[in-house]
This record gives structure tokens, sequence and C-alpha cells, in this order.
């Protein structure tokens, strides 16, 4: 007899949903006031923010509210207004440093290939999307085996991709857009 998984509850936008220990996820609301942009907040003592999203004074409301002062670092998967339009208010709010990929304007420092972020309970390594250029990367939460892929895996998973995380022996999947997959092998071929 074999066991089916319970069925995952539905985004709120708005919402902080506890996906692991570590990693929060809050949707922003698209202009339907349906799920849209997932953020994720990563860490306890120290937070890191992953795509903060459009800038939207309420959805910004949240994650302030969730993190307050523990938000140490904000970080991009892309440069794209979606997912990174509400970086700098976000960094004004929070004093938080921003690290984004090269010619995005107002970061602290510039994101690259294998850059890492080493907070108290957790280790973020950035993983370029092809060699970076486009200004795309994904990042791998080592201590829980999680891929923060944003949306780089939606139409399917770039050819660099797996090899690049094969040493990393990923376990799960947070996506910029629906549901936290639970068993990345469904998605990336290891």
């Amino acid at each position: 007899m074999t066991e089916e998984a319970a069925p995952l509850p539905p985004i709120t936008p708005g919402v902080a949903r506890a996906l692991s220990p570590l990693v929060r996820r809050i949707a922003c609301a698209d202009a339907n006031g349906d799920p849209g942009l997932n953020t994720y907040l990563v860490g306890i003592d120290e937070i890191v923010i992953i795509d903060p999203g459009p800038l939207d004074a309420a959805h910004l409301d949240v994650l302030c509210g969730c993190g307050g002062d523990r938000i140490r670092w904000i970080v991009l998967t892309d440069v794209d207004e979606e997912y990174s339009a509400g970086a700098m208010q976000l960094k004004e709010r929070t004093g938080a440093e921003l690290v984004a990929p090269a010619g995005f304007h107002g970061a602290d420092e510039v994101l690259g290939d294998g850059y890492k972020i080493d907070a108290t309970e957790f280790r973020i390594t950035a993983i370029a999307i092809s060699d970076g250029s486009d200004g795309r990367y994904s990042f791998v939460l080592e201590q829980e085996r999680t891929l923060l892929a944003g949306d780089h895996c939606d139409a399917g998973v770039p050819d660099e991709l797996p090899a690049k995380v094969k040493s990393f022996r990923i376990k799960s999947i947070a996506p910029g857009h629906g549901q936290y997959i639970e068993n990345a092998k469904s998605v990336l071929i290891l």
C-alpha cells in the first residue's frame, strides 16, 4: 500500500509560510490579487531576502514585519523589475546589504558565480545561470540542500544547471512562482 502525499496548502499572498526550518515564503499579489512572485526569507538569527519583488508597499511591509532588524542581505535571482523593483526601498528600510548582478544600480556588492553568504546558521552559494552575464542566478541553501531557483527552471532546466548544482546533492526546489518542490529529482536530472 502506497501512502499519498498530503496536498500542499494554497499560496496566500502576503502570508508567511514556513517551508523548512530555515526557509519562509511570502508571495506577492499579482494585479488580480492572486499569488505572484515568491519572496524567500532564509535564516532565523540573520536573514537573507531572495527576490524582494515589485515596488509594492504592502509586500515590503510584510517582509519587514517578518524579518525586522535581522534582515542582513538582499539578493536577486534576476534583475527584471518583477524580482528587483522593491530592492532599493527594502535596503533603505532595513539597512541590509544589497548583493546584485553587475549593472544593478545601488548594489553594495556585485553578485558572481560562487558568491557565498556565510550567516550564523547557514550558507548560501550563488549559481550563475549560463555565465551570469545576463544577471540571472539561483542560490543553494547548503544546509538544507535547497535550490532557490527563481524562475529559471519554469520552462525546463537550463542545460548548465544540473552540472553546476550536482555537488550540492539538491533535495528540494523553491521556485520563483508556485509551490515548493520537495523532490528535486522530479525537476532536475542529477
